[in-house]
């Protein structure tokens, strides 16, 4: 039985979890969350929700760059210290760790003190075994024949997830937390994070 965290005094304001298409981030988020009893924010989704796109058509319409400008718009309005909701637990996209203005939200900003960064790891092959899995799913249950578009636009992107990967792993690893998915169900993830969590020291009491 995992411990509970100490209490809410005793915990950041955000939880953002980070990693490669495939780690569990949606999965695992929401489960913190309802063992937290947080809201769950998944930046794709909210990002579909108030441009009326999916993100697949955001980038077969208007490329990776435009995407990923509404990605860090978007995690800065989340991470805001006036946002609706006083604490939550945030899952990005895969690559907005490359993002810089992303990176400096969440380690270097006014809301980095207030931001624990978790990095859910994994061997590619199996990260890549999971996104077809769930994306053969996605595809079955899609709607009209027009919206048959990749769930996950990077599987068919022209470089090599070896190289995407490869690129970010550097990044995802100044997470203040990193937690092995490999082999292992989402509950299992989740009782490490909190176990982490029961022992978390917010910064502000260093001063």
């Amino acid at each position: 039985m995992s411990r509970a965290p100490s209490g809410p005094a005793t915990l950041p304001r955000r939880i953002v979890l980070t990693g490669f298409m495939g780690a569990g981030k949606s999965t695992v988020g929401r489960m913190l969350a309802a063992r937290l009893r947080w809201p769950f924010l998944d930046i794709d989704s909210l990002i579909t929700a108030e441009h009326n796109c999916t993100v697949a058509r955001i980038f077969a319409d208007h490329g990776e760059p435009h995407f990923r400008r509404l990605e860090a718009e978007t995690v800065a309005r989340v991470l805001a210290p006036g946002h609706e909701h006083e604490q939550a637990i945030v899952a990005l996209g895969g690559g907005a760790i490359e993002t810089e203005a992303v990176r400096r939200l969440l380690f270097a900003g006014s809301t980095s003190t207030e931001t624990v960064t978790i990095f859910l790891a994994a061997p590619l092959t199996e990260l890549l075994a999971r996104c077809r899995g769930t994306e053969d799913r996605e595809m079955e249950h899609a709607g009209t024949a027009g919206e048959q578009r990749p769930v996950r636009p990077l599987l068919t992107a022209a470089e090599s997830p070896e190289e995407r990967l490869g690129r970010r792993l550097p990044l995802y690893r100044q997470a203040h937390l990193t937690v092995d998915t490999s082999g292992i169900q989402p509950v299992v993830v989740v009782d490490r994070i909190m176990d982490w969590l029961s022992a978390y020291h917010p910064p502000h009491l260093d001063r």
